[in-house]
Parts: structure tokens; C-alpha cells; sequence
């Protein structure tokens, strides 16, 4: 008889974007079930991000009979189980300090025109469910799949565990590597990472990848913090110590959002231009009506009533900021 190996699905991330997801001015996570589905339908998260196991990571999926499975909402990691008295037993034991790290990589170039994020230069987003020692409290644990929080700057690491945690991350694939390592982070030791050359390999080793799109790490440990488990662990016989995937699954959800903007309509054949009064929200579907009575300031050209406004795509987004007040508005720019 055929052996048949049996996976069932450890855990899910899901990742969404508004800018995508939102139809006009209806919020993607203000629609009901059956709305979002049709908006799924024509999502697919590859198109503006890319999420890569780290070398060590695809290490550890091979040892432990583990496999990613990307979809078009997210990604999952599936396990090869056993049935045991109706729950399924991890194939190959998980420990509770066993963590899979995951790169997120932005591959639309306009990514940042459409999105609502910060980026600092020596700092990556962190998403775990495990908090690292470097960072203080209160501290933003990656969002339940259940929750509508969207990824903010909360999410962003100190300088100082971006390096602690790439250093790591570093070290891990060493150790997972077969052949040697010729570049300069693989000579640090573990006191170099607070000497002022250590910071520098290594911030330097962050911004080559940066240059590549990483955004920042997905890092899921085990046994998590606050109940923020991706499995049980039975140890009633220390001589058997299993581990069981959880029911229901554990989903995580990165959900970013969409950027609102000053919308500005130039038109250069007869010198005008028109602001919105107000920051209205770039969406990739569905439509966005302006009324020229009340979304404009400023007095209105007399053939007002023959203008066309399309909404704004997103590539042309600009920034300007008042030398008076330091305040800095963001533009779409539409000709028409």
C-alpha cells in the first residue's frame, strides 16, 4: 500500500492593501463577506510585495517537514502531521524557541506613492509575535488575522535592534550555509555589534538590501508571548515530547494602507490650477466623484461646468513642505 504524507496548515499571513482592496471611497475592511470576496478576486499580493525565507529558514523547513505555499492573499507554512486521538501531531518535532523568518520585499516602484508608511534608513518593520530584548514596551505584536489594525510606523524597530536583529538574522545563515562567507558582517562577533565599526558593517550590510526592497521581516516563533502560540507543546511524558498544530489555525494579517493626498488639477492651457480642500485616498479600483462646489478652494474658472476630473494615479505624488510651518502636504498631480 502507498504511503501518503498528510500536511495540514501550520499557520497564515495574510497581506493586504488598501490601495488595492478599497473600491473609491468604500474601505476594504468595512465591507461585508461577500464584498470582499469579489475584491479578493482581483488581488493578488505578489504584485506589489515579495515575502522570501531567510537561507537558515528554508533550512529549517526542509529539516522539519515543513513547506511554504504562497497564494494570493498571503502565504501559509504546512506541516507534515500525524493524527493523533484526533488532533495532528508535528511529523517532525518543533521546539518552542524555533523561529521562521521571512524577508519582505517591495517589487512595485511605486509602492511609496500609494502607500502610507514611513521609511527610515537604518531601521526595518518587524513583524513577530515574540518581542526582542532591545525593544521597549509597549510594543506592537504582529495583527491577529481577526483584527482591521493596519501597519503603521508602530511597527518600525529601533536602530538598535534593526542591527541586533539583521546581525542575527546573519549569523543564522551562516551557520545554515556550506560554503564560506566572504563579506564583512561575516567577521563580526558578538561584541562588535555596539562598536561604532560593527554599526557600520552592519548598517551597511541593511541598506544593500534595502537598495534590493526590503521593507523589513516577518519573525514567528513557536511558542510566542501572550498567548501568541503557533503550536502546543505536550510534554506529559518527558521521554515523548510532541508537538501539535493548533486548532483553529493561527492567521497574522499585515494590512497596509492606501495614501491620502491633496488631489491638484492642472490644467496648462489656461494656467489653472485646482486643489482639493481636503486629502482624498488613492485607490487602483472603483471611482472617486469631485464636486467642484465643495471639494475645491479658491475661486472657480467661469467654464468650470466643461472640466473633467479623473481621479489621480499613482504616479505622480509630490511633496512640499511650508518653511513657516515645517508642515509637509502630499500631492497627486492629475493634467487635464
Amino acid at each position: 500500500m502507498a504511503f501518503r504524507t498528510l500536511y495540514k496548515t501550520l499557520f497564515n499571513i495574510e497581506i493586504h492593501h488598501s490601495y488595492f482592496l478599497d473600491d473609491g471611497l468604500s474601505p476594504y475592511i468595512s465591507m461585508n463577506d461577500d464584498e470582499k470576496r469579489i475584491q479578493l478576486k482581483k488581488y493578488n499580493f505578489l504584485d506589489y510585495i515579495n515575502v522570501i525565507p531567510t537561507y537558515a529558514t528554508q533550512a529549517i523547513l526542509g529539516n522539519h517537514k515543513l513547506v511554504l505555499r504562497k497564494g494570493l492573499d498571503g502565504f501559509r507554512v504546512l506541516s507534515s502531521v500525524i493524527e493523533e486521538n484526533d488532533r495532528f501531531k508535528s511529523l517532525r518535532f518543533l521546539e518552542n524557541d524555533l523561529k521562521l523568518t521571512f524577508l519582505v520585499y517591495v517589487k512595485d516602484y511605486l509602492f511609496d506613492n500609494y502607500t502610507e508608511l514611513s521609511k527610515a534608513d537604518n531601521r526595518l518593520y518587524y513583524f513577530s509575535n515574540s518581542k526582542p530584548i532591545t525593544e521597549a514596551d509597549p510594543y506592537s505584536y504582529i495583527p491577529l488575522g481577526s483584527s482591521n489594525d493596519l501597519i503603521t510606523d508602530e511597527f518600525l524597530l529601533t536602530e538598535e535592534s534593526t542591527r541586533q536583529l539583521w546581525f542575527d538574522l546573519e549569523q543564522d545563515n551562516i551557520r545554515a550555509e556550506i560554503k564560506k562567507r566572504l563579506d564583512l558582517i561575516a567577521e563580526l562577533e558578538n561584541d562588535d555589534v555596539l562598536t561604532d565599526e560593527g554599526k557600520q558593517i552592519i548598517d551597511q550590510s541593511v541598506q544593500k538590501d534595502r537598495g534590493k526592497g526590503l521593507l523589513g521581516i516577518i519573525e514567528l516563533q513557536m511558542i510566542g508571548d501572550n498567548n501568541m502560540d503557533i503550536i502546543e507543546i505536550d510534554n506529559t511524558d518527558p521521554n515523548d515530547i510532541k508537538s501539535f498544530l493548533l486548532d483553529p489555525t493561527p492567521t497574522y494579517k499585515l494590512h497596509f494602507e492606501n495614501r491620502k493626498t491633496i488631489w491638484k488639477y492642472i490644467k496648462k492651457s489656461d494656467e489653472n490650477e485646482l486643489e482639493t480642500s481636503s486629502v482624498k485616498p488613492l485607490t487602483r479600483n472603483g471611482f472617486i466623484e469631485i464636486d467642484p462646489d465643495t471639494d475645491f478652494t479658491g475661486p472657480l474658472p467661469v467654464d468650470i461646468d466643461k472640466y473633467i476630473f479623473p481621479n489621480p494615479t499613482a504616479n505622480i505624488v509630490k511633496q512640499t513642505t511650508d518653511v513657516n510651518t515645517n508642515i509637509t502636504t502630499t500631492y497627486s498631480e492629475i493634467f487635464i
